[in-house]
């Protein structure tokens, strides 16, 4: 029994050695891990059958889901066979983590892969709505990469200051960002697209999906590129054209929710 418990804890830790969860979802997984392990340490007897229903896991890995591009920043061309749909923040140091991945796809894959950037900052990072808002202020001068990029590279330094200082060094129109900023612009769009992200379960960050194919965390290379040499090969065979790939299947067919 004993090997049994410490595979099961094994097991249930994994998503948290690769992505920031709330705490909120890490305690109701706690709680839960202690009512199944004192249920295990009984020989499984008792009133188990009898707990409410648990909420809804995470997304099913076997599935495609109609996760929708909308206006978020994109790197790569709109007619690319895959799309990576990267739900991310800030200040989560697993996000930080993955981005050498993210450039490693990009580098290999080229015109036949687009990562679009959804954002997710969690309640308890205080720095992520703040450095969301700052990055949709560049985006609108078309400047998100570059501030994305020098965020990520000084993740500990992120403030209103260093939000300006970046702002400069990448050539915006300071005036025009420190108005955006200010207004907190772009709060209601890093808003949805939350919400979109809840929608399908991805609560945690990093989370992907590609081509409606649900990835949670900070994954190595071989993980990404298994999944997109699956759905590149797919796509090239579908008989829809290229431009209108992801519409046809993975919006229109995929699964509007968890």
């Amino acid at each position: 029994m004993s090997r049994i418990l410490r595979a099961f804890i094994v097991f249930t830790a994994i998503p948290f050695a690769v992505s920031c969860v709330s705490r909120n979802d890490i305690e109701e997984i706690k709680e839960n891990q202690k009512k199944i392990l004192a249920q295990l340490e009984k020989g499984g007897r008792g009133p188990m059958a009898k707990q409410p229903p648990q909420r809804p896991q995470g997304p099913d890995a076997a599935k495609t889901y109609a996760v929708p591009v909308g206006d978020d920043p994109v790197k790569g061309p709109a007619d690319a066979w895959v799309t990576l749909i990267e739900g991310s923040e800030f200040q989560c140091p697993y996000c930080s983590r993955v981005q050498p991945t993210m450039k490693e796809i990009a580098d290999k894959f080229g015109k036949d892969v687009r990562i679009v950037f959804k954002h997710n900052p969690l309640g308890f990072h205080p720095n992520a709505m703040p450095a969301a808002n700052a990055s949709m202020c560049a985006n609108e001068q078309g400047k998100f990469w570059p501030m994305h990029d020098e965020m990520f590279a000084n993740q500990k330094e992120l403030s209103d200051d260093k939000y300006k200082e970046w702002g400069a060094k990448i050539g915006l129109d300071m005036g025009r960002w420190t108005k955006c900023y200010a207004e907190k612009k772009y709060e209601k769009v890093i808003l949805d697209d939350q919400r979109v992200l809840a929608q399908f379960g991805a609560r945690g960050t990093p989370a992907f999906f590609i081509n409606g194919r649900f990835l949670s965390g900070a994954q190595p290379f071989p993980a990404f590129e298994a999944i997109i040499n699956e759905e590149l090969k797919k796509a090239q065979a579908s008989g829809i054209a290229k431009k209108d790939y992801y519409q046809k299947a993975v919006v229109e067919k995929g699964e509007k929710q968890i």
